[in-house]
């Protein structure tokens, strides 16, 4: 009887066992290769989190006619009026603010600016210069008071009736009355010919001195005395605590 050979069928075993294990190769293969893919990723999420935020992008500045009553973009001011705008109702031209520029009334001032000359002539009856403060400087009574100044002077001609001369706080310091007393400082005396009616004098707080009735208290300092015939009525005694 004749046997038949059973080498095909034995090749084709091992053929098939060889692509199974080739097979398994490359799957075994596939995530090796690919398993630094996450930690790059992970290392990219940390340098994320790591990295200074970024501000925001500013919005497109806006230059333009709108109609009255509409809302006004941040830093932007009214430049000129038109009676006739937005069918009868009137209309503003906006632009965005910038040091040195006249502006109308009822315009908003945004911060820092201040109003530092007026016109009769201007737009809305009442045109209000504005500038970026600086130390030493004249601004128009309604004008905003920039924060970190004081008001040193007054002038009955000055701009919108009584002009403010305004100047960066300086250890002993007279202000005016009304004047805002900056962070870290006190009021130590007052002068009834000061400017405003009663001058006052700032010093930047320390351990051991004597304060008006009246003056902030820094934080970190209490009162410790009190003497009647202190300024302001009532001395007080403050210390470090």
């Amino acid at each position: 009887m004749r046997t038949k050979s059973s080498w095909p069928r034995t090749a084709r075993m091992l053929a098939a066992v060889a692509g199974m294990v080739v097979l398994g190769g490359i799957i075994a293969a596939g995530p090796a290769n690919a398993a630094p893919a996450p930690a790059a990723s992970a290392g990219i999420v940390e340098a994320a989190k790591s990295a200074p935020a970024k501000a925001a992008p500013a919005g497109p500045a806006f230059t333009g006619w709108v109609c009255a009553g509409s809302p006004i973009p941040d830093n932007h001011v009214i430049t000129m009026l038109n009676g006739n705008g937005c069918g009868g109702g009137g209309s503003w031209y906006l632009e965005p603010v910038r040091n040195g520029m006249w502006t109308c009334l009822g315009s908003p001032v945004p911060t820092p600016y201040v109003i530092t000359m007026l016109s009769p002539n201007g737009c809305g009856g009442t045109g209000r210069y504005l500038e970026l403060p600086r130390n030493g400087q004249w601004i128009c009574l309604g004008s905003p008071l920039p924060d970190g100044y004081v008001i040193t002077m007054l002038s009955a001609n000055g701009c919108g009736g009584t002009g403010q001369y305004i100047e960066l706080p300086r250890n002993g310091q007279w202000t005016c009355l009304g004047s805002p007393i900056p962070a870290g400082y006190v009021i130590s005396m007052l002068s009834p010919n000061g400017c405003g009616g009663t001058g006052r004098y700032i010093e930047l707080a320390r351990s051991g001195m004597w304060v008006c009735l009246g003056s902030p208290i820094p934080p970190g300092y209490v009162i410790t005395m009190t003497s009647p015939n202190g300024c302001g009525g009532m001395g007080q005694y403050i210390v470090r605590a």
